[in-house]
C-alpha cells in the first residue's frame, strides 16, 4: 500500500460518483483528463495504461478518446468491462459537450453526469456568466438525498446527505441558527488527521453555543464524517461549486474555514467574493498572511523582522533576486500544502533547475525567494479574540531551519530558549494576531539565530500542532476559538490570556515516515514535508520523553555497535564532536571515503568503507545506525539515495540531520537503563499536584 488517504463520493450514478470523487482528490484534474497524459504518443499512452499507478484511470479515459476498444483495455488492465463502459459514457458525453450547442437539457444531463461548471464551460466553449445565467433562469441546482442507513427496511432518519440532480429533495432544512464547518478533505502528506480533530472539536463547541452544527467533508475514514458527529453532514467534494450549493441550501449564519487546513483556507477568497460570511479571521487577513508583499509591509509597520524575500514570476527575476539576497535562499510556490516543492538552494545551477523543472511559474503563479536563515525554529499556536491572545505552549524544533515543521522532532516546552526570548515571542505573537485582526486560531513559525527573532510564516488557521498542544496542556484551543468567533472574550474564560504555565511535563513529537513504501521518494529531511504521521513521548524527564517518542515511532534503539557516517563537506566540522560523542557512548565508526579522510586527519579512529561495502554491511547486519547528510537531495541517482533506501529496507535508523543524530543519543542512554521508565495516563501528567 502506498496511499496516505482517500475520498468517497456518493451519487445516483457511477459516472457522477466517479467524477465527484476525482474532484474531491484535490489534484490537478477535475475531470478524467490530465494534460501530461493527453500529450503522450500512442506508445507512451499504452505503456502508461499498463503501469498500474495513480494516474491510470486518466490514461484509460484517454485511450477511449483515441479509439482503443473496451476489449483491448480489458485485456491490458483486467478492469471489469462494466467499469470501462461507464468511463466510456463519460468520454462520450465530453464529445457531446464539445460538438453540440449547450441547451438547458444538455446542461441538466452534464450536471447529473457529474461535470463541474469549469469543465462544462471549457468543453462547450461558453463563458461562466452564460452558464450561470442558464442555471439561475432555469433553477438548475442539485437536490439532496439522505443516505439510507436502514437498507430500505424502514425510513432512515440519519442527517447525512449527498447531492444529485433529480426532482425530489429529501433535505430537511431547519429554522435554527446554524454554522457550517468546511472540513479538510483527503489525508495526504502535509495535511492529515489534525484538521479533522479541529473540525470535530469545532462542531462540538458550536453545539454548546446553541447553534446547529453542519459539516461538509468527503473523507470516509474520519470522525468528522461519522453521521452522529455534527447535527448535519454533507458528504460532498470540497470544490467551490459544491460548497456554494450547500450554503445556498442551508443559509448558515456563517462559515468556518480555519479548521480545514489549507484546503478550506483556499476557498476563502471565492467565498468572500460571493458574499458568504466567514466566521473568525476574515479573507483580507488571510490574504495578507499569504501574500509576501502585503505580509512584509505589515511586519515592517509593527517592527518585527522577517527574512528578506521577493516574489518572482520568471527565471531571470529569480536569479536576480537570489543574487541580491545572497545564497543560500529558500524557494517555494505560494499557497502550498506541506511545503510542497520547497527547497533550500545554494547556487545558480540548482536554482535554474528548480525553476525549469520543479514548478509552474507565471504571473498568476509567483515563486517566493527568501534569504535562508539558519537557527532554532520555534512554533507558537495561539487563540485570539482580536484584542488578547492565549498561548497554551511554545514548541521548539530539534532540527534547525531547513527541515519542514511536520518532519522535525518538536519539543514542548522549549529547552534552549531564554526567558527574554520567550517574552519576545509572546509580545510578537500578540502584535501579529491583533494587527491581522485574527479571531480564532493562529500559528506562527519563528527562527532564532542567537541574536534576533525572525518570523518565517503566519497561518491564520489551525495547524498540525493544535491537537498536540490541546492534549498536553489541557487547554481546549478549538473550543476557545469558536467562543471567540461568536463574540466571547478570552479574559472572561477560565484560561485567561498570555502564556499558560507548564505543568512539569515534557512532550516530544517524533515524525513517522513511510519511505519503504514509496520506492522513488528520498527520505532526507528538507523543506518539503515527507512524514505520514507522528507520535508523542511524554514524561517528567526530558531524556525519557525523547526515548518514549523514538520507541513509539518504531525505531530500533541500539545500545552498542557500528555507526556508518557519510557527511557532506559543509557538515564535517560540526559533525566531528557528534562522532566523538558516539565513540564515547561505546560505538565504533565506519565512514565514507571523504568523511573518513577528514576524521582520520582529526585523530578519530574509524574504518574507511566504500559505498558498495557499506551496502553489503547493511545487508549482513554489520551497521546499526547511519548518519548521512545529503549533498544533492531528491535525486535517485546519487550514492546517498541508494544508501538511504537500503537502510530503510533493513529498518536501520538513518538520520539526515546532525541535530536528529544528536538527540538520538539521549534515547540510546535511556535504553541502557530503561528499568527507570514509568508510564502514566495523560490525566495523571496534567492534573498531578
Amino acid at each position: 500500500m502506498k496511499a496516505t488517504g482517500e475520498v468517497m463520493a456518493i451519487d445516483r450514478s457511477f459516472e457522477s460518483a466517479l467524477l465527484k470523487a476525482v474532484t474531491s482528490l484535490e489534484v490537478k484534474a477535475t475531470g478524467l483528463w490530465l494534460n501530461s497524459i493527453m500529450e503522450m504518443s500512442d506508445k507512451e499512452l499504452e505503456d502508461k495504461i499498463k503501469s498500474s499507478d495513480d494516474e491510470r484511470i486518466f490514461a484509460v479515459a484517454e485511450g477511449l478518446r483515441r479509439g482503443v476498444t473496451i476489449g483491448k483495455l480489458h485485456e491490458i488492465t483486467k478492469i471489469d468491462k462494466w467499469f470501462l463502459n461507464k468511463i466510456k459514457n463519460i468520454v462520450d458525453f465530453e464529445n457531446k459537450l464539445k460538438n453540440e450547442k449547450l441547451t438547458i437539457e444538455l446542461l441538466r444531463k452534464a450536471e447529473s453526469m457529474g461535470f463541474i461548471d469549469k469543465d462544462i464551460c471549457e468543453l462547450s466553449m461558453i463563458n461562466y456568466e452564460e452558464l450561470k445565467k442558464m442555471r439561475e433562469e432555469n433553477k438548475i441546482y442539485p437536490v439532496y438525498k439522505m443516505v439510507d442507513t436502514c437498507s430500505g427496511e424502514f425510513a432512515a432518519k440519519t442527517p447525512y446527505y449527498y447531492s444529485c440532480y433529480e426532482d425530489e429533495n429529501e433535505n430537511i432544512i431547519s429554522d435554527d441558527k446554524k454554522i457550517l464547518v468546511i472540513g479538510s478533505g483527503p489525508i495526504r502528506i502535509g495535511q492529515g488527521i489534525e484538521f479533522d480533530y479541529c473540525t470535530v472539536h469545532g462542531v462540538w463547541a458550536i453545539k454548546e453555543e446553541g447553534y446547529q452544527s453542519i459539516i461538509i467533508n468527503n473523507n470516509p475514514e474520519t470522525v468528522s464524517t461519522d453521521f452522529d458527529t455534527a447535527d448535519k453532514l454533507y458528504f460532498e467534494s470540497l470544490y467551490i461549486d459544491n460548497v456554494i450549493n450547500v450554503i445556498r441550501e442551508e443559509k448558515p449564519e456563517g462559515v468556518i474555514v480555519q479548521f480545514g487546513g489549507q484546503t478550506a483556507v483556499n476557498l476563502a477568497q471565492k467565498l468572500h467574493q460571493m458574499g458568504v460570511k466567514i466566521l473568525g479571521t476574515q479573507f483580507d487577513s488571510i490574504d495578507i498572511a499569504e501574500d509576501r508583499k502585503k505580509f512584509s509591509k505589515m511586519l515592517k509597520e509593527i517592527g518585527i523582522a522577517a527574512p528578506k524575500g521577493e516574489s518572482v514570476t520568471n527565471l531571470q527575476e529569480a536569479l536576480s533576486a537570489a543574487e541580491r539576497l545572497g545564497y543560500p535562499v529558500l524557494v517555494r510556490p505560494s499557497y502550498v500544502i506541506g511545503g510542497r516543492a520547497m527547497e533550500v538552494v545554494y547556487d545558480v545551477e540548482t536554482l535554474t533547475k528548480y525553476i525549469n523543472e520543479a514548478v509552474n511559474i507565471s504571473e498568476n503563479r509567483p515563486i517566493l525567494v527568501d534569504k535562508y536563515i539558519r537557527g532554532t525554529e520555534i512554533e507558537v499556536d495561539a487563540v485570539s479574540d482580536g484584542e488578547d491572545i492565549l498561548i497554551p505552549g511554545i514548541m521548539e524544533h530539534v532540527e534547525r531551519t531547513g527541515v519542514h515543521s511536520g518532519d522535525s522532532i518538536t519539543v514542548y516546552p522549549p529547552i534552549t530558549l531564554s526567558d527574554e526570548v520567550i517574552e519576545k515571542l509572546i509580545k510578537y505573537t500578540k502584535e501579529i494576531a491583533v494587527k491581522l485582526k485574527t479571531i480564532g486560531l493562529i500559528n506562527i513559525q519563528y527562527v532564532y539565530n542567537g541574536k534576533e527573532i525572525y518570523v518565517i510564516e503566519v497561518n491564520p488557521r489551525a495547524s498540525r500542532t493544535v491537537p498536540i498542544l490541546s492534549k498536553v496542556t489541557g487547554v481546549p484551543m478549538v473550543k476557545l476559538a469558536v467562543n471567540a468567533m461568536v463574540g466571547k472574550k478570552l479574559k472572561d474564560t477560565f484560561y485567561g490570556t498570555g502564556l499558560v504555565k507548564n505543568k512539569n511535563l515534557y512532550a516530544v513529537k517524533v515524525p513517522v515516515f513511510s519511505g519503504e513504501k514509496l520506492t522513488d521518494a528520498d527520505i532526507y529531511l528538507g523543506p518539503e514535508m515527507k512524514s505520514t504521521g507522528e507520535v508523542l513521548g511524554l514524561d517528567g524527564d526530558f531524556d525519557k520523553a525523547v526515548y518514549k517518542g523514538f520507541v513509539a515511532a518504531g525505531f530500533k534503539i541500539p545500545e552498542k555497535g557500528n555507526v556508518y557516517v557519510a557527511l557532506k563537506e559543509a557538515d564535517y566540522e560540526e559533525g566531528l564532536n557528534l562522532i566523538k560523542d558516539y565513540i564515547d557512548a561505546g560505538f565504533k565508526i565506519q565512514a565514507s571515503c571523504g568523511t573518513a579522510d577528514y576524521l582520520i586527519k582529526n585523530n578519530i579512529d574509524c574504518i574507511k568503507v566504500t559505498l558498495k561495502d557499506a551496502l553489503g554491511n547493511i545487508s549482513r547486519g554489520n551497521i546499526d545506525l547511519i548518519i548521512n547528510t545529503p549533498t544533492r537531495a531528491n535525486s535517485i541517482e546519487t550514492s546517498g539515495f541508494k544508501l538511504r533506501k537500503k537502510a530503510l529496507e533493513y529498518k536501520i535508523p538513518i538520520f539526515t540531520s546532525l541535530d536528529t543524530s544528536k538527540i538520538f543519543l539521549k534515547a540510546i542512554r535511556v535504553e541502557r537503563y530503561k528499568k527507570d521508565i514509568k508510564y502514566k495516563t495523560l490525566k495523571e501528567y496534567l492534573f498531578r499536584k
